[in-house]
């Protein structure tokens, strides 16, 4: 009776697991463009969600520089999206341009309530 039990309880708690994973799932980066500024690069990332709702959705950023640095960059995408397409903006300032030089690879993770859910890269 207890080893049923067991099997049960490990059986309620990995199909919760799945659940959220596919729930964590809906969410998908379509396209980035590097856009070069006098003050900067501006990174435009377009995404979509496909939940009806969706909330903790988080984007990073990762840069290669010329002089060898990998940086990233953070930011909250916010909460309450409805389903459809949406973008945003990361800026990465002149600073870390003059400092470890240009931008020669980069890549963008996002990730749903800590869950890694799309990989997006030059």
């Amino acid at each position: 009776m207890r080893k049923i039990k067991c099997v049960v309880i490990l059986v309620l708690i990995l199909s919760f697991l799945g659940i959220d994973f596919c729930l964590a799932a809906s969410s998908f980066i379509q396209n980035i463009s590097k856009i070069r500024k006098s003050d900067g690069y501006a990174f435009k990332i377009n995404y979509e969600t496909t939940q009806e709702w969706t909330d903790g959705l988080i984007l990073k950023l990762f840069c290669v520089f010329s002089k060898g640095a990998e940086l990233s960059f953070t930011s909250t995408v916010g909460n309450n999206l409805k389903s459809g397409w949406h973008k945003i903006e990361i800026k990465v300032p002149k600073v870390y341009r003059e400092r470890y030089g240009y931008v020669k690879d980069y890549r963008v993770e996002m990730y749903s309530k800590g869950i890694l859910v799309s990989i997006k890269s030059m």
